[in-house]
Protein backbone atom coordinates (compact mmCIF):
# COMPACT_ATOMS: atom_id res chain seq x y z
CA UNK A 1 0.00 0.00 0.00
CA UNK A 2 1.15 3.43 -1.07
CA UNK A 3 2.95 5.88 1.79
CA UNK A 4 0.66 8.70 2.38
CA UNK A 5 2.21 11.81 2.41
CA UNK A 6 1.86 14.80 4.95
CA UNK A 7 0.98 18.04 3.61
CA UNK A 8 3.60 20.50 4.85
CA UNK A 9 2.18 23.93 6.83
CA UNK A 10 2.07 27.15 4.66
CA UNK A 11 4.45 28.84 7.45
CA UNK A 12 6.93 25.89 6.92
CA UNK A 13 7.04 26.60 3.07
CA UNK A 14 7.69 30.69 3.72
CA UNK A 15 9.58 30.20 5.85
CA UNK A 16 11.95 27.25 3.88
CA UNK A 17 11.47 30.01 0.60
CA UNK A 18 13.10 32.68 3.44
CA UNK A 19 16.12 31.09 3.74
CA UNK A 20 16.74 30.38 -0.01
CA UNK A 21 16.43 34.01 -0.74
CA UNK A 22 18.92 35.12 1.66
CA UNK A 23 21.25 32.47 0.98
CA UNK A 24 21.24 33.65 -2.62
CA UNK A 25 21.33 37.17 -1.75
CA UNK A 26 24.24 36.40 0.64
CA UNK A 27 26.16 34.43 -2.16
CA UNK A 28 25.53 37.37 -4.41
CA UNK A 29 27.12 40.02 -1.58
CA UNK A 30 29.88 37.37 -1.53
CA UNK A 31 30.44 37.43 -5.04
CA UNK A 32 30.97 41.01 -5.25
CA UNK A 33 33.17 41.05 -2.63
CA UNK A 34 35.26 38.42 -3.87
CA UNK A 35 35.23 40.54 -7.44
CA UNK A 36 37.13 43.24 -5.59
CA UNK A 37 34.21 45.53 -5.96
CA UNK A 38 31.61 46.59 -3.01
CA UNK A 39 27.79 46.88 -3.22
CA UNK A 40 26.95 49.84 -5.28
CA UNK A 41 26.63 53.01 -3.22
CA UNK A 42 28.39 51.46 0.23
CA UNK A 43 31.45 53.45 -0.65
CA UNK A 44 33.55 53.41 1.48
CA UNK A 45 33.31 49.52 2.94
CA UNK A 46 36.85 49.29 4.14
CA UNK A 47 40.39 50.91 3.71
CA UNK A 48 40.98 53.07 0.36
CA UNK A 49 44.38 52.68 -1.43
CA UNK A 50 45.74 55.26 -4.24
CA UNK A 51 48.14 53.89 -6.45
CA UNK A 52 51.27 55.89 -8.01
CA UNK A 53 52.18 54.21 -11.42
CA UNK A 54 55.92 55.49 -10.66
CA UNK A 55 58.74 55.36 -8.17
CA UNK A 56 58.73 57.63 -5.16
CA UNK A 57 60.04 60.99 -5.43
CA UNK A 58 57.80 62.05 -8.95
CA UNK A 59 55.06 64.56 -9.31
CA UNK A 60 52.70 61.55 -9.04
CA UNK A 61 54.13 60.25 -6.25
CA UNK A 62 53.66 64.24 -4.60
CA UNK A 63 50.42 64.31 -5.81
CA UNK A 64 49.30 61.34 -3.74
CA UNK A 65 50.58 61.43 -0.80
CA UNK A 66 49.67 65.19 -0.67
CA UNK A 67 45.87 64.07 -1.21
CA UNK A 68 46.48 61.62 1.43
CA UNK A 69 47.90 64.14 3.96
CA UNK A 70 44.59 66.42 3.42
CA UNK A 71 41.98 62.99 3.39
CA UNK A 72 44.21 62.28 6.86
CA UNK A 73 44.28 65.67 8.24
CA UNK A 74 40.57 66.53 7.23
CA UNK A 75 39.08 62.67 8.41
CA UNK A 76 37.72 62.39 5.14
CA UNK A 77 37.56 58.61 5.28
CA UNK A 78 35.88 58.37 9.05
CA UNK A 79 37.49 55.30 10.75
CA UNK A 80 38.92 53.82 7.40
CA UNK A 81 42.16 54.65 6.44
CA UNK A 82 44.13 55.35 2.93
CA UNK A 83 47.75 54.33 2.02
CA UNK A 84 49.92 55.14 -0.93
CA UNK A 85 51.46 51.94 -3.01
CA UNK A 86 53.94 52.83 -6.21
CA UNK A 87 54.08 50.21 -8.57
CA UNK A 88 56.48 51.16 -11.37
CA UNK A 89 57.61 50.47 -14.72
CA UNK A 90 56.82 51.28 -18.32
CA UNK A 91 56.32 54.86 -17.92
CA UNK A 92 53.37 54.01 -15.94
CA UNK A 93 51.96 50.69 -18.26
CA UNK A 94 52.61 48.31 -15.37
CA UNK A 95 50.11 49.93 -12.76
CA UNK A 96 47.48 51.13 -15.25
CA UNK A 97 47.47 46.95 -16.61
CA UNK A 98 47.21 46.38 -12.82
CA UNK A 99 44.21 48.56 -12.40
CA UNK A 100 42.24 47.26 -15.16
CA UNK A 101 42.70 44.14 -14.72
CA UNK A 102 43.44 42.75 -11.40
CA UNK A 103 41.38 45.82 -9.68
CA UNK A 104 38.73 45.70 -11.91
CA UNK A 105 35.42 46.31 -10.61
CA UNK A 106 37.20 47.93 -7.02
CA UNK A 107 36.11 51.50 -6.07
CA UNK A 108 38.58 51.21 -3.16
CA UNK A 109 41.74 51.44 -5.43
CA UNK A 110 42.05 54.74 -7.04
CA UNK A 111 45.12 55.96 -9.59
CA UNK A 112 47.01 59.05 -9.94
CA UNK A 113 47.49 59.87 -13.88
CA UNK A 114 48.16 62.38 -15.74
CA UNK A 115 49.62 63.62 -19.66
CA UNK A 116 52.89 62.09 -19.09
CA UNK A 117 51.40 58.45 -18.80
CA UNK A 118 48.88 59.22 -22.54
CA UNK A 119 52.59 59.81 -23.99
CA UNK A 120 54.00 57.24 -22.40
CA UNK A 121 51.35 54.21 -23.35
CA UNK A 122 51.49 55.87 -27.17
CA UNK A 123 54.91 55.44 -26.82
CA UNK A 124 54.86 51.96 -25.46
CA UNK A 125 52.15 51.01 -28.11
CA UNK A 126 49.87 49.72 -25.06
CA UNK A 127 47.06 48.28 -26.09
CA UNK A 128 45.65 50.25 -22.72
CA UNK A 129 44.70 53.68 -22.22
CA UNK A 130 43.93 55.84 -19.69
CA UNK A 131 40.09 56.35 -21.21
CA UNK A 132 39.86 52.64 -20.29
CA UNK A 133 39.72 53.54 -16.82
CA UNK A 134 36.70 55.14 -14.68
CA UNK A 135 37.67 58.73 -14.36
CA UNK A 136 36.80 60.59 -11.51
CA UNK A 137 38.28 64.28 -11.60
CA UNK A 138 41.33 66.00 -13.02
CA UNK A 139 42.72 67.86 -10.23
CA UNK A 140 45.36 70.03 -11.09
CA UNK A 141 47.77 71.33 -14.13
CA UNK A 142 51.06 72.99 -14.22
CA UNK A 143 52.35 75.03 -16.96
CA UNK A 144 55.15 74.11 -19.04
CA UNK A 145 57.48 77.55 -19.33
CA UNK A 146 60.17 77.70 -22.56
CA UNK A 147 63.39 79.18 -21.37
CA UNK A 148 67.00 79.84 -22.60
CA UNK A 149 70.18 81.11 -21.30
CA UNK A 150 70.34 84.98 -20.08
CA UNK A 151 72.70 85.79 -23.04
CA UNK A 152 70.68 83.80 -25.97
CA UNK A 153 70.57 85.39 -28.78
CA UNK A 154 66.96 84.67 -29.12
CA UNK A 155 65.29 87.19 -27.26
CA UNK A 156 61.40 86.44 -27.76
CA UNK A 157 59.53 83.27 -28.98
CA UNK A 158 59.10 84.37 -32.57
CA UNK A 159 63.05 84.20 -32.41
CA UNK A 160 62.89 80.86 -31.70
CA UNK A 161 60.49 79.79 -34.30
CA UNK A 162 62.55 81.90 -37.30
CA UNK A 163 65.20 79.92 -36.35
CA UNK A 164 63.12 76.53 -36.55
CA UNK A 165 61.80 77.49 -40.04
CA UNK A 166 65.55 78.68 -41.33
CA UNK A 167 67.02 75.31 -40.57
CA UNK A 168 65.34 72.93 -37.95
CA UNK A 169 68.86 71.22 -37.01
CA UNK A 170 69.74 74.69 -35.80
CA UNK A 171 67.71 73.94 -32.86
CA UNK A 172 68.12 71.49 -30.34
CA UNK A 173 65.36 71.42 -27.65
CA UNK A 174 66.57 69.93 -24.09
CA UNK A 175 63.83 68.42 -21.46
CA UNK A 176 62.16 65.32 -19.80
CA UNK A 177 61.10 62.06 -21.07
CA UNK A 178 60.74 61.06 -24.83
CA UNK A 179 57.35 61.62 -25.69
CA UNK A 180 56.71 63.85 -21.89
CA UNK A 181 55.23 66.82 -21.95
CA UNK A 182 58.15 68.95 -22.66
CA UNK A 183 58.64 66.75 -25.33
CA UNK A 184 54.79 67.27 -26.46
CA UNK A 185 55.30 70.88 -25.79
CA UNK A 186 58.01 71.35 -28.66
CA UNK A 187 55.97 69.67 -31.10
CA UNK A 188 52.81 71.81 -30.58
CA UNK A 189 54.58 75.07 -30.71
CA UNK A 190 56.40 73.68 -34.04
CA UNK A 191 53.11 72.50 -35.13
CA UNK A 192 51.00 76.05 -34.31
CA UNK A 193 53.71 77.77 -36.26
CA UNK A 194 52.83 75.98 -39.09
CA UNK A 195 56.21 74.00 -38.94
CA UNK A 196 56.99 69.88 -39.65
CA UNK A 197 56.93 68.28 -36.10
CA UNK A 198 59.42 65.53 -37.57
CA UNK A 199 62.55 67.47 -37.25
CA UNK A 200 62.14 68.30 -33.57
CA UNK A 201 66.17 67.48 -32.54
CA UNK A 202 64.62 66.71 -29.15
CA UNK A 203 67.50 65.87 -26.35
CA UNK A 204 65.86 63.87 -23.01
CA UNK A 205 67.93 64.37 -19.60
CA UNK A 206 66.71 61.79 -16.55
CA UNK A 207 66.29 64.97 -14.35
CA UNK A 208 65.99 68.82 -13.86
CA UNK A 209 69.49 69.32 -12.92
CA UNK A 210 70.88 67.44 -15.83
CA UNK A 211 68.67 69.35 -18.10
CA UNK A 212 69.48 73.04 -16.14
CA UNK A 213 73.47 72.37 -17.02
CA UNK A 214 72.70 71.89 -20.41
CA UNK A 215 70.70 75.06 -20.91
CA UNK A 216 72.96 77.40 -19.30
CA UNK A 217 76.16 75.43 -21.02
CA UNK A 218 74.51 76.18 -24.46
CA UNK A 219 74.55 72.83 -24.86
CA UNK A 220 70.98 72.76 -26.45
CA UNK A 221 69.42 75.84 -27.42
CA UNK A 222 65.83 76.29 -26.11
CA UNK A 223 64.98 74.11 -22.74
CA UNK A 224 61.10 73.51 -21.64
CA UNK A 225 60.01 72.01 -18.35
CA UNK A 226 57.89 72.87 -15.45
CA UNK A 227 58.01 75.98 -13.77
CA UNK A 228 59.14 74.79 -10.32
CA UNK A 229 62.63 73.15 -12.55
CA UNK A 230 63.83 76.55 -13.56
CA UNK A 231 61.91 79.17 -11.35
CA UNK A 232 65.11 79.94 -9.44
CA UNK A 233 67.07 80.28 -12.31
CA UNK A 234 64.71 82.66 -13.73
CA UNK A 235 64.57 84.50 -10.27
CA UNK A 236 69.02 84.82 -10.74
CA UNK A 237 68.59 86.18 -14.32
CA UNK A 238 70.38 83.29 -15.35
CA UNK A 239 67.90 81.94 -17.70
CA UNK A 240 65.42 84.01 -20.27
CA UNK A 241 61.65 82.50 -20.66
CA UNK A 242 60.39 83.19 -24.43
CA UNK A 243 57.03 81.67 -23.05
CA UNK A 244 55.33 79.90 -20.47
CA UNK A 245 52.20 77.50 -22.39
CA UNK A 246 49.11 77.96 -20.33
CA UNK A 247 45.86 79.78 -21.00
CA UNK A 248 46.94 82.62 -18.12
CA UNK A 249 50.31 84.55 -17.59
CA UNK A 250 52.80 83.91 -15.02
CA UNK A 251 54.16 86.61 -12.77
CA UNK A 252 58.03 85.35 -11.63
CA UNK A 253 60.12 88.31 -9.47
CA UNK A 254 57.43 90.46 -10.22
CA UNK A 255 57.78 90.39 -14.14
CA UNK A 256 54.58 89.64 -16.13
CA UNK A 257 55.34 86.23 -18.62
CA UNK A 258 54.46 85.95 -22.61
CA UNK A 259 52.14 83.19 -23.27
CA UNK A 260 52.52 81.07 -26.30
CA UNK A 261 48.91 82.90 -27.46
CA UNK A 262 50.02 86.08 -26.49
CA UNK A 263 53.26 85.48 -28.67
CA UNK A 264 51.06 84.66 -31.58
CA UNK A 265 50.68 81.33 -31.34
CA UNK A 266 47.42 79.39 -31.33
CA UNK A 267 48.88 76.66 -28.74
CA UNK A 268 48.42 75.37 -25.32
CA UNK A 269 50.07 72.74 -22.85
CA UNK A 270 49.05 72.12 -19.50
CA UNK A 271 51.03 69.23 -17.39
CA UNK A 272 47.60 67.74 -15.74
CA UNK A 273 47.23 65.70 -13.03
CA UNK A 274 44.13 63.24 -12.65
CA UNK A 275 42.23 60.42 -10.30
CA UNK A 276 41.18 57.82 -11.79
CA UNK A 277 39.00 54.51 -10.61
CA UNK A 278 39.46 51.00 -12.81
CA UNK A 279 36.56 50.21 -15.41
CA UNK A 280 33.26 48.52 -14.17
CA UNK A 281 32.79 50.22 -10.84
CA UNK A 282 29.28 50.40 -9.97
CA UNK A 283 27.13 53.78 -11.01
CA UNK A 284 26.94 54.65 -7.34
CA UNK A 285 30.06 53.90 -6.50
CA UNK A 286 31.39 56.40 -9.01
CA UNK A 287 29.17 59.00 -8.30
CA UNK A 288 30.32 58.51 -4.03
CA UNK A 289 34.25 58.83 -5.49
CA UNK A 290 33.53 62.14 -7.48
CA UNK A 291 31.84 63.62 -4.35
CA UNK A 292 34.84 62.16 -2.23
CA UNK A 293 37.04 63.83 -4.51
CA UNK A 294 35.21 66.89 -5.22
CA UNK A 295 35.57 67.30 -0.56
CA UNK A 296 39.42 67.32 -1.13
CA UNK A 297 39.28 69.48 -3.59
CA UNK A 298 37.36 72.06 -1.87
CA UNK A 299 39.47 71.71 1.50
CA UNK A 300 41.55 74.95 2.55
CA UNK A 301 44.40 72.77 3.50
CA UNK A 302 44.56 71.51 -0.41
CA UNK A 303 44.18 74.94 -1.84
CA UNK A 304 47.45 75.63 0.10
CA UNK A 305 49.33 72.40 -1.12
CA UNK A 306 48.46 73.80 -4.92
CA UNK A 307 49.75 77.59 -4.29
CA UNK A 308 52.74 76.27 -2.73
CA UNK A 309 53.50 73.23 -5.75
CA UNK A 310 52.49 76.11 -7.92
CA UNK A 311 49.55 73.69 -9.29
CA UNK A 312 46.98 75.70 -10.54
CA UNK A 313 43.42 74.12 -10.01
CA UNK A 314 42.14 72.18 -13.18
CA UNK A 315 39.37 70.42 -11.90
CA UNK A 316 36.58 68.38 -14.19
CA UNK A 317 34.54 65.63 -12.54
CA UNK A 318 32.87 62.37 -13.97
CA UNK A 319 31.47 62.60 -18.08
CA UNK A 320 33.55 65.97 -18.12
CA UNK A 321 37.06 64.21 -16.95
CA UNK A 322 35.57 61.11 -19.31
CA UNK A 323 35.62 63.25 -22.31
CA UNK A 324 38.94 65.97 -21.78
CA UNK A 325 41.11 62.53 -21.00
CA UNK A 326 39.88 61.09 -24.11
CA UNK A 327 39.84 64.29 -25.95
CA UNK A 328 44.07 64.49 -24.61
CA UNK A 329 44.74 60.97 -25.68
CA UNK A 330 43.52 61.64 -29.57
CA UNK A 331 45.39 64.82 -29.70
CA UNK A 332 48.52 63.19 -27.92
CA UNK A 333 48.78 60.15 -29.95
CA UNK A 334 48.73 61.92 -33.21
CA UNK A 335 50.92 64.29 -31.96
CA UNK A 336 53.73 61.99 -31.17
CA UNK A 337 53.19 60.09 -34.45
CA UNK A 338 54.03 63.77 -36.32
CA UNK A 339 57.38 64.04 -34.06
CA UNK A 340 58.20 60.34 -35.73
CA UNK A 341 58.45 59.01 -32.18
CA UNK A 342 55.50 56.26 -32.71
Amino acid sequence: MARRRTAQPRTALIAAGLAVSLLLSGCSALSKTLDGGSVAGDFPSRNVEIMVPAAPGGGWDLTARQFQHVIQEDKLLADRSVSVVNVTGAGGAVGISKLVTKNRKDPHTLMITGLVMVGALTLNQSQIKVSDTTPIATITAEQEVIVVKADSPLKTLKDLVDLYTSDPAKVSWGGGTIGGTDHITAGTLVKAAGLDPSKVKYISYSGGGEATAAILSGDVTVGISGMSEFEEQITAGKMRVLATTGAEQLTVAGKQLPTMKSEGYDAEVQNWRAIVAPPGIPDADRKRLVEFVTKVNTSPKWAEIRKKQGWTEFFKTGDDASRFIAEETTRVQALLKELGIV
